[in-house]
Formats: C-alpha cells, sequence, structure tokens
C-alpha cells in the first residue's frame, strides 16, 4: 500500500487526559493499526494509546511507546500520513458509540513524508492488543495496512495471533487491497482467520468526490485485491476528517474496511462466528465482470459529508 521510505523525524508529545484502566470504565473499543493521529480530533472517544516504530523512535524516545501522545503525528498533507486519521473518522461516523484506540506504526520525515515500516510493526502492535484487550475493553481491530506477499507472507506468530483474537470475539478486520490483482489479496488480509474487507464504487469508477450512491447496484471496484480470501465488500467512497482537520473525500479498500470495523461492533453477537454469520445472512450481493461477492450495505448518506 504505502510505499517504504526511511524517516529521520522528530515528534511532539501531546496529551490526551486520564485514561480509563478497566473495560468496566469504558465502552467496547476500536483500534485502529496505522498512521496516528491528532487525538484532539477525536474529543471524549480516544481511550488508550500506542506505538510501535521499527526504523524511529516514538514520543518517549523508545521504539514503542503506550499511554498519552502515543499515537500523535505532527501535522502533514502527504496523503500516507493522514490515513489513519481518515480511518478513524469513518469509524466515528458509522459507529459513533464506540471508542477509539490508534496505535502508530509510521513516522514521518522532517518533510512530511512516511518513514519505513513493515508486518513487523503490526504484529508488535497485535501483541499489544492482545495483552490489553480486557483492560481496555477491544472489540474490532481495524488494519488497513499491508502489501500483497507470495504465498501470503507474514511475520512468524502473526497467523495465531489472529486465531487468538477470534477465539474471543475479536475480529481482525483487514483490507484487500488496492492493486487490481485478480488472484491475490494483501497480506495479512489473506490469513484465513481475518476478515477481509474489499471496496464497491458505486456510482462512478472513478475517484471524483461523488458521494456513493445507496440506490445503484453494488459493483466490484476494478482496483480490489481480488482472491478466496475476501469476506465482505462494502461502500468504499467516503468523505473523511484529514489529519490537519480538513476534510477528504477518499475512494478504496481502506475506506470499506474501517467501515465494515464500525458495523461488526454495532453487530456484534456473543461470539465471532454468530456475527460472522448474521452479516452474512443479511448481506446482499456484489459483483464485477470477474467476481461475485457478499455484500454489507452501510449507508454514509445520512451521516453527512463532514
Amino acid at each position: 500500500m504505502k510505499k517504504l521510505m526511511i524517516l529521520i523525524c522528530t515528534l511532539t508529545m501531546v496529551t490526551t487526559g486520564t485514561l480509563p484502566t478497566h473495560a468496566a470504565d469504558i465502552a467496547p473499543s476500536i483500534v485502529v493499526i496505522d498512521t496516528g493521529t491528532d487525538p484532539a480530533l477525536f474529543p471524549g472517544k480516544i481511550v488508550a494509546e500506542a506505538c510501535f516504530l521499527e526504523y524511529y523512535t516514538c514520543a518517549n524516545g523508545k521504539q514503542t511507546m503506550e499511554g498519552p501522545g502515543a499515537s500523535y503525528i505532527a501535522p502533514t498533507t502527504n496523503k500516507d500520513l493522514t490515513h489513519g486519521t481518515q480511518m478513524l473518522s469513518i469509524i466515528a461516523k458509522v459507529n459513533p458509540a464506540a471508542n477509539l484506540i490508534p496505535i502508530k506504526i509510521v513516522e514521518r520525515t522532517p518533510s512530511g513524508n512516511p518513514m519505513l515500516y513493515t508486518l513487523a510493526s503490526v504484529k508488535l502492535a497485535l501483541d499489544w492488543v492482545i495483552a490489553n484487550r480486557v483492560k481496555y475493553n477491544i472489540a474490532v481491530v481495524s488494519l488497513s495496512q499491508g502489501g500483497i506477499k507470495a504465498g501470503c507472507r507474514v511475520p512468524d506468530g502473526m497467523v495465531a495471533q489472529f486465531a487468538t483474537l477470534k477465539a474471543v470475539n475479536v475480529p481482525i478486520v483487514v483490507s484487500i487491497g488496492n492493486n487490481s490483482s485478480k488472484t491475490d489479496s494483501n497480506a495479512p488480509a489473506c490469513i484465513p482467520d481475518a476478515v477481509a474487507v474489499g471496496g464497491t464504487d458505486n456510482p462512478t469508477p472513478t475517484s471524483k468526490p461523488i458521494a456513493w450512491d445507496p440506490t445503484a447496484k453494488p459493483y466490484i471496484a476494478r482496483y480490489n485485491n481480488v482472491s478466496s480470501a475476501v469476506d465482505f465488500y462494502a461502500n468504499a467512497r467516503w468523505f473523511t476528517t484529514n489529519r490537519d482537520g480538513s476534510k477528504k473525500f477518499i475512494v478504496g479498500t481502506s475506506a470499506a474496511t474501517a467501515s465494515v470495523a464500525g458495523w461488526w461492533l454495532l453487530n456484534r453477537k456473543e461470539s465471532f462466528d454468530a456475527t460472522y454469520k448474521y452479516l452474512s445472512d443479511n448481506a446482499g450481493v456484489a459483483s464485477n465482470e470477474w467476481f461475485t461477492g457478499k455484500y454489507i450495505f452501510i449507508d454514509s448518506i445520512p451521516m453527512g459529508n463532514a
């Protein structure tokens, strides 16, 4: 998804106030593993933060950090580094009651470009999720990161992480990617226990800021990395919030993934399998010239363009 670049930057630490320390104190939370954000953009919603970097340091001067300021990333207009904030804003639209936990795995250079990261950072983030699931009442993980890897190659132990979280009713909702592959989905969306999500692009196949049309026939966007791993398709056209607080229309499987993460929590049942069955049983059909799949109707229109 994101180009690999070496980063050398400094980070100003911010605080977000006192964080709850017991699951009973907070509503269910959705973790977003991504580029970080400005927690001030989501007042009252951030219940925890963490940072796991491979090639630079977090606000505490170390490569790992948790607590206030850990997810903070300095303002930038770089479209890759605003990605995490956009995903958080979609989830906040779909499920306003959900609490949010941003985990930063990408930093920025002084010039505002993204640093290098790999799935090793994602694995560290998932270790944190497993360790803190009960403490922060974590219910869903949203992961719109990764890339096509031969044979679904992921770090050792990552497949087990997905299985561990699935067993305790915490899905990892992962984007299939936007490289137009007709044979492979991104790793880690290709992991069997992932909830792999693709996108539809009605009413137009372009990225022009024309809002999604809920009355149009769901069409699987041609940019999807489609494979047998795909579980669901959803609307991929969203108006979002950028890291600098401005508004941005985006298109892609990442946006669809964030929306399904919020939707999963809204419809969560007593187990992973029960929720999956409920979503499957109530899904429609999306298709294009090559593929057909299950379509989750998530209407972004009533929530506005902000």
